[in-house]
C-alpha cells in the first residue's frame, strides 16, 4: 500500500494540486503532511540533506524505510496508471544528512520546535513513539482511576506528555531531542529515560497490580464510573460474574451494561459502524429527505474499532431536524433494533455560547438533542460490510478505513446532495426480527423478559452502544469538530480560543469576547479559519 507525500518545495502550487489530483484518481492515497504512514516522498530536492531539512527532521534515520524519490517516479507512476517498481534512476542522492557532526555529543539534538497546542499539531493514528505513549498512557489511567483532585492534574499531564510524543516526526533515541519541546515534566522525562536505557518503567510495571487490573475490568463496564469499582474491591469482588450475581441498581445503563458485558466490552468493528449507519440513513431520510448524516469519533479520525458508534445528523434547512430523533427512535423501535436508551432533550440558549464549562469524562459536554443506547445488530455484518461507498463519500473507506488520508474534502463530504452511490440496503426485517418473534413465542411479550435473561438467549445478534445527536444546521460544522474529537484535541483546541485569541468555542460555535459577537461558519475549514489555525484533517487528530 502507497501512503505518498509530494513535497511543495520548488513546485508550483497549482501543478503541485494537478499532482495530487492525478494521483488520486490512481487510488494512491495523498497526505499533505509527514507521519508515520508516509511509505512514499517525491521531491524536486537534489538531495536527502534538502528533504531532511525541508521536513524539519532530527537526522536522515527516520527516512530509513521510506523511499524518497525524484519527480520521475512519479510521472512514470501516472502513465502506468499505478506506482511503478523504484529503480535506480528515480532515487535521489542518499547523502548522510547530518555528517558535519561528526559524532560529537550534540548529533541526536532536536532542531524541531512544536506548537504548544495539539490543535496546531498533525497527530496521525500511526506514529514512531508507542513504547513511550503506552507507559504514559498507564500512568494516566491509573491517576483517573485514583479519581482525586491531585491525581486528575496527573493525568493531564501524562496526558500532555503522550500527545507530544505521537505528533513526533522521528523515533525518540535520546533525551536530547526532548530540547525544545513543551508538555513533557521531570516526571514523564524519567519515566522516558528508564525505557530508553532499561527498555521499559519499574513504575509503569510496579503500578499494574491487582488492584488496577479489577479497577480496569470493572470500569469497561458501561454505567460503572471509579467510586463503584473501589466499593465492589472493597467487597472483594473480582469478577464480572460477582457483580452480576450480586449489584442491584435502577440505573438502565448499569442493568443493561452487566448483562451485555461480553458485547459491550467488544470493539465494533468498522463493518459494524457502517451498518449501523446504513440502518439509521435508511430510516432518518425515509422521515427528512435531505438529511446530512455522519460517523464521527474516532471511526472518523481513522479508527477501525472502537467502543460504540456516535452518528451526528442535521438538515440544511433551519427547524427541519426539530422532531426528528423521537421519530427515528420510533421507527427503529417499530423494527426490533433498539433495546434500551435515554432521550435527552435539547438544553441550548444563546447564553451557553459564553458560559464557561469543562469537557466530562468522555469528552463531550453540549446541549444537543440526543439518544444514548443500545441497539442490536447482525453477527453476520460484521464480515459483510452495509455499504460500497464510493465518489465524494469515500471518505469511509479511504479515511477511516485505511486511515491514511481523506480523498475529499472532509468540509463537504456529508452535503445533502452527496449520497452513496452504490447504496445497497439489507433486508433489514429478517436479519433482526427471527429472533423477536421466537422470543415473544418463548417468553411471551419483550417486557417479560429481564435483560440478563435476554442476553442468556440464543441469538443471532449482538448488543452495540450507539449515540445519536441532532444538531441545529447553523451550528452543525462546530459539533462536527467537538464530536470528531478526540478528548485532548478538544481541549486544547478550546483552551486555545480562550488564551489566545479570548474567544470561547464549544460544540454550538464560536463566541468572540472582545467583540460579543458568534462567528458563524459553513465548513469545518471555516471553523479553523475562524480561530486563525491550520486546518487539521479528521484523520489528524488523534494526539
Amino acid at each position: 500500500m502507497v501512503c505518498l507525500l509530494i513535497l511543495p518545495s520548488k513546485i508550483q502550487k497549482r501543478r503541485l494540486e494537478d499532482m495530487k489530483t492525478a494521483a488520486r484518481k490512481r487510488n494512491i492515497t495523498v497526505v499533505d503532511s509527514f507521519c508515520s504512514s508516509v511509505t512514499h516522498i517525491v521531491t524536486e530536492h537534489e538531495n536527502l540533506d534538502q528533504v531532511v531539512k525541508t521536513l524539519k527532521l532530527a537526522d536522515s534515520g527516520t527516512l530509513d524505510k521510506i523511499q524518497v524519490l525524484s519527480v520521475a517516479w512519479f510521472t512514470d507512476s501516472m502513465k502506468a496508471g499505478a506506482p511503478v517498481p523504484v529503480e535506480e534512476k528515480h532515487m535521489i542522492k542518499r547523502e548522510k544528512a547530518d555528517r558535519d557532526n561528526g559524532g560529537n555529543e550534540n548529533s541526536g539534538r532536536n532542531p524541531l520546535i512544536l506548537p504548544e497546542y495539539a490543535c496546531q499539531r498533525a497527530t496521525c493514528l500511526k506514529h514512531f513513539n508507542h513504547k513511550f505513549t503506552k507507559a504514559l498512557e498507564i500512568l494516566q489511567k491509573h491517576a483517573e482511576l485514583r479519581d482525586n483532585e491531585r491525581d486528575s492534574s496527573r493525568a493531564l499531564a501524562f496526558r500532555r506528555a503522550s500527545c507530544v510524543l505521537k505528533s513526533l516526526p522521528f523515533p525518540l533515541t535520546s533525551m536530547s531531542q526532548l530540547k525544545n519541546l513543551t508538555n513533557i515534566g521531570d516526571h514523564c522525562k524519567r519515566v522516558i529515560q528508564e525505557i530508553l536505557e532499561d527498555g521499559e518503567c519499574r513504575e509503569v510495571n510496579e503500578l499494574q497490580d491487582d488492584w488496577f487490573q479489577k479497577m480496569v475490568v470493572f470500569t469497561n463496564i458501561f454505567g460503572i464510573g471509579s467510586a463503584t469499582a473501589k466499593k465492589w474491591i472493597e467487597k472483594g469482588w473480582s469478577t464480572i460474574k460477582e457483580a452480576q450475581e450480586g449489584y442491584i441498581s435502577s440505573d438502565w445503563r448499569v442493568r443493561w451494561g452487566l448483562a451485555f458485558h461480553t458485547d459491550l466490552n467488544t470493539p465494533v468493528n468498522l463493518q459494524e459502524a457502517q451498518y449501523i449507519q446504513q440502518i439509521v440513513r435508511k430510516e432518518a431520510e425515509t422521515i427528512l429527505p435531505g438529511i446530512i448524516l455522519q460517523i464521527t469519533g474516532g471511526f472518523r479520525r481513522g479508527k477501525e474499532e472502537g467502543h460504540d458508534v456516535d452518528i451526528l445528523m442535521t438538515h440544511p434547512e433551519e427547524g427541519k431536524e426539530v422532531g426528528l430523533l423521537a421519530r427515528l427512535l420510533q421507527r427503529l423501535q417499530n423494527k426490533g433494533i433498539i433495546l434500551c436508551g435515554n432521550l435527552e432533550k435539547s438544553t441550548y440558549s444563546d447564553e451557553m455560547l459564553t458560559l464557561d464549562s469543562k469537557l466530562s469524562a468522555k469528552g463531550q459536554l453540549d446541549h444537543f438533542e440526543k439518544w444514548l443506547g443500545i441497539i442490536k445488530i447482525p453477527h453476520s455484518c460484521s464480515e459483510n460490510p452495509a455499504m460500497d461507498y464510493s465518489g465524494s463519500l469515500s471518505i469511509i473507506s479511504s479515511c477511516v478505513h485505511k486511515g491514511t488520508g481523506c480523498s475529499v474534502d472532509n468540509s463537504t463530504c456529508c452535503t445533502a446532495s452527496e449520497q452513496p452511490l452504490n447504496y445497497q440496503p439489507l433486508n433489514l426485517d429478517e436479519s433482526l426480527d427471527l429472533e423477536s418473534k421466537a422470543k415473544k413465542q418463548k417468553l411471551g411479550t419483550e417486557n417479560e423478559i429481564s435483560p440478563m435473561e435476554l442476553a442468556k438467549l440464543d441469538r443471532n445478534w449482538i448488543a452495540r452502544r450507539v449515540d445519536l445527536i441532532v444538531s441545529p444546521y447553523d451550528q452543525y460544522f462546530y459539533a462536527l469538530v467537538g464530536w470528531t474529537g478526540n478528548k485532548q484535541f478538544n481541549r486544547d483546541i478550546r483552551t486555545y480560543a480562550q488564551r489566545e485569541l479570548g474567544m470561547k468555542l464549544s460544540s454550538h460555535g464560536l463566541y468572540d469576547l472582545n467583540k460579543n459577537c458568534a462567528l458563524p461558519a459553513r465548513s469545518e475549514k471555516e471553523v479553523f479559519q475562524n480561530m486563525k489555525l491550520q486546518y487539521i484533517e479528521p484523520w489528524e487528530r488523534n494526539c
